[in-house]
């Protein structure tokens, strides 16, 4: 039994040390094989629409379904038929939705997000529980109304607080400003 050990070990090592043709430092010397792709098609995932909705502080939950709209191939759905200047699709998650309206080359024209009990971003829960110490929050909402061709993107954060038998209603940008 000892030399069936013995032999499978040493069998096992010698196949551990099996040398390559080439050394793998010598880069220079590589072959590199150009590969052609058939049938593959790039498409813009609505990086304009992604690059104002989205920040760092963005709740992932929401970069999620935001990611999905921006990456929705409008030309392959069932309703598509290429004579309509525009066409609205509803993103759906739990307590989270967006609606997208596409133009008919499937760039996101309009959108209108709602999600709600988030984990607020950091700006906004230090301001909120500076500014109001001794509060709870207690429902949250996150707003945001997106534009094509305008700067003007709205995000906010509705937040109610609660301290006792007292209700608060605020609204906040994403830095945490108080409106």
């Amino acid at each position: 039994m000892k030399n069936v050990l013995t032999g499978l070990l040493f069998l096992g090592l010698t196949s551990l040390s099996y040398a390559q043709d080439k050394p793998a430092n010598d880069v220079k010397n590589a072959d590199v094989e150009e590969v052609k792709l058939t049938g593959v098609t790039v498409k813009n995932m609505n990086s304009n629409y992604l690059n104002k909705v989205q920040d760092p502080s963005t709740p992932e939950r929401v970069v999620q379904l935001e990611n999905t709209a921006a990456r929705y191939d409008l030309t392959m759905s069932d309703i598509y038929d290429g004579n309509h200047e525009a066409y609205e699709v509803i993103f759906e998650q739990t307590n989270g939705r967006i609606i997208a309206t596409y133009d008919k080359d499937g760039q996101i024209l309009t959108s209108f997000e709602k999600f709600t009990n988030l984990t607020l971003p950091a700006p906004v829960r230090n301001s909120l529980y500076k500014e109001y110490p001794g509060w709870t929050v207690f429902k949250d909402a996150y707003l945001v109304s997106y534009y094509e061709g305008t700067d003007d993107i709205r995000k906010i954060y509705r937040v109610q607080l609660r301290k006792e038998n007292q209700k608060l209603n605020l609204k906040c940008d994403v830095d945490g400003n108080i409106l």
